[in-house]
């Protein structure tokens, strides 16, 4: 089995009753992998919370500030399609750090499967489309520091809880 990447804030993210976003899916992940022997608890590997001056290389400190002081305008927050939360904070955080740990995981072993990530939504001085932070691209730069790196391809098989409406947040499928 290929290393695998998985924080369990992945999925302890609190939303209201009728949000449509699944954050249970990446413990129902973990857990199916489990139950039917397709991976050991040894095959995964735990991130640990990304370097905030590394996410200020690629994301506007400002926008990471506010993010993590909570400060965020109501309409930057609408546009998130999350509520802001202790709980998003640290799934964020975890998440971009765990997506770096998969390209290091992969370089190295040839390949890694990050359970969570694909955050491509966020851009560099908003997040967007229940994306907080673009994991990717910290992937990418995080890869591309290696003297043995000169090109990375992402290959994103993006997958939708609905439509989304550049200025008003999440909308209907």
């Amino acid at each position: 089995m290929p290393p695998l990447i998985y924080h369990a804030s992945y999925s302890q993210l609190a939303l209201p009753s009728q949000h449509r976003f699944p954050t249970s899916k990446y413990q129902r992940l973990y857990q199916f992998l489990l139950e039917h022997k397709l991976a050991d608890k040894d095959d995964f590997h735990t991130p640990s919370s990304v370097d905030i001056e590394f996410l200020k290389q690629i994301h506007c400190p400002d926008y990471v500030a506010q993010f993590l002081t909570k400060k965020l305008s109501p309409q930057a927050i609408r546009r998130l399609g999350f509520p802001l939360s202790d709980g998003l904070l640290t799934r964020s955080l975890h998440s971009v750090s765990g997506t770096m740990l998969a390209c290091d995981l992969a370089m190295s072993q040839g390949i890694a499967l990050q359970l969570s990530g694909g955050y491509h939504h966020a851009h560099y001085h908003f997040g967007s489309g229940y994306c907080v932070f673009n994991d990717l691209i910290a992937g990418a730069v995080h890869s591309l520091a290696r003297s043995d790196i000169e090109k990375v391809l992402i290959f994103d098989c993006d997958v939708h809880q609905g439509g989304w409406d550049r200025d008003n947040g999440p909308g209907l499928p």
